[in-house]
């Protein structure tokens, strides 16, 4: 898949939504299950690593969040051996829109993420 492929915005809609459902429970999730998830879903051209993962991920950021104020959703998504984002997400975070602050740290952000979806 390519982001100016008519599925994408699909695939970004499908994305947030898993993404979504993780952080009501508190959970996070690696590259690869999003990627599994996706597939599941029809979204089979979406590999774990690099590529148009990248892309989605930074789409999902950027979900009703045009301004980069509230949470990033693809802070809870982690690699499977660190349990931490990738470096590309720190960078993604220090751009604009999103312009976190050289305090920012991406713990603090996946709490803030879990905060804003969890379940009443």
């Amino acid at each position: 898949m390519r982001i100016k492929d008519p599925e994408y915005p699909a695939a970004v809609e499908a994305a947030v939504g898993i993404l979504q459902k993780w952080a009501q429970q508190g959970q996070t999730i690696t590259y690869g299950e999003l990627s599994a998830e996706l597939a599941a879903q029809g979204f089979d051209s979406i590999p774990p690593h690099r590529g148009v993962m990248t892309y989605l991920l930074k789409d999902v950021c950027l979900h009703r969040n045009e301004d980069g104020r509230g949470p990033m959703l693809s802070a809870i998504v982690v690699n499977k051996a660190s349990k931490e984002p990738s470096d590309q997400f720190s960078g993604l975070a220090r751009s604009l829109p999103f312009s976190r602050p050289p305090t920012w740290d991406w713990r603090d952000e996946q709490q803030q993420v879990f905060a804003e979806h969890r379940e009443e």
